[in-house]
């Protein structure tokens, strides 16, 4: 029996710039999940090892599997036009770990109204609290004009130690009751526009009276600006919910700026309180 013949070696002398050592890395991960068992598992550190072995800092791999969200919601069909509900924030701060996981819980509770659903390791999941005194607390001191958090459907947080006593913190959060009051708004207004030009349509062509074929032309155009009515109100409302997901990520930013900075994790006082706070105690 013959000897296997070995694969041809790559072309030698072939330079990649980095980008596209990225891009290879990306491609060829597509290609075996789509080829492989994709219920086959991974630990940690087969992962850890394989990225060494490819000749990625075991640094930059930690914070890519720290980055993985863990909030998962199945597709709807406006997920096109409202997009995801569920997103996440993270940032390497200067700060140990399991310090810094108690004073977020502590806020989170204390001044979003969340409750732990769940606590695994160095991750938390949170819901808003559902009793009496925390939803009146959340209406006054948690306008939803300015407070994303506090009505998130799911709230997570992961903080993971890091070399050098630095931290990994993530927060998921979770808008999906949030999209979804959106969308029946949308959908509602659009079918109530609808309706409303419907009627008018039928009363036009009930007292038109033009040949048989007359009021065709007419019917069509009113069919097309129920249409638009309809896709007006969508649009609208899932630029509402896009704009409620920018208010959400910069309230993120900022509780992330307050922990890297050892900061308060309150956000600062709104003008009027600052006003009072500084002409009853002064500048501190």
């Amino acid at each position: 029996m013959a000897d296997a013949v070995p694969p041809e070696p790559a072309q030698p002398g072939r330079a990649l710039a980095r980008r596209d050592f990225e891009e290879v890395i990306r491609r060829a991960a597509e290609l075996s999940a789509r080829e492989g068992d994709a219920e086959e598992l991974l630990t940690e550190e087969e992962v850890l090892r394989i990225g060494q072995e490819l000749g990625l800092s075991s640094l930059h791999m930690q914070r890519a599997l720290y980055e993985l969200p863990e909030l998962t919601s199945a597709p709807r069909w406006y997920d096109r036009y409202f997009g995801p509900a569920i997103f996440s924030v993270a940032r390497v701060v200067p700060r140990l770990p399991e310090p810094t996981l108690r004073r977020v819980e502590d806020y989170l509770v204390t001044r979003e109204f969340l409750q732990v659903a769940r606590r695994r390791g160095q991750s938390l999941a949170f819901t808003p609290a559902d009793d009496t005194l925390s939803n009146l607390a959340r209406a006054f001191m948690r306008p939803s004009t300015r407070h994303v958090i506090a009505r998130a459907s799911r709230f997570m947080v992961s903080v993971q130690a890091l070399p050098k006593d630095v931290s990994h913190v993530r927060f998921d959060i979770d808008l999906t009751e949030e999209r979804s009051k959106r969308v029946n708004t949308g959908v509602t207004l659009g079918g109530i526009g609808g309706t409303i030009l419907g009627a008018a349509a039928a009363v036009v062509v009930t007292t038109s009276t033009a040949p048989f074929l007359g009021p065709i032309p007419e019917i069509l155009a009113f069919g097309g600006t129920c249409l638009a009515v309809g896709a007006a109100s969508v649009s609208a409302a899932a630029n509402s919910f896009k704009n409620r997901v920018h208010a959400a990520k910069f309230e993120l930013a900022g509780l992330l700026d307050r922990v890297e900075h050892g900061e308060s994790l309150e956000p600062p006082p709104a003008p009027w309180r600052r006003r009072l706070q500084l002409r009853l105690f002064g500048s501190r």
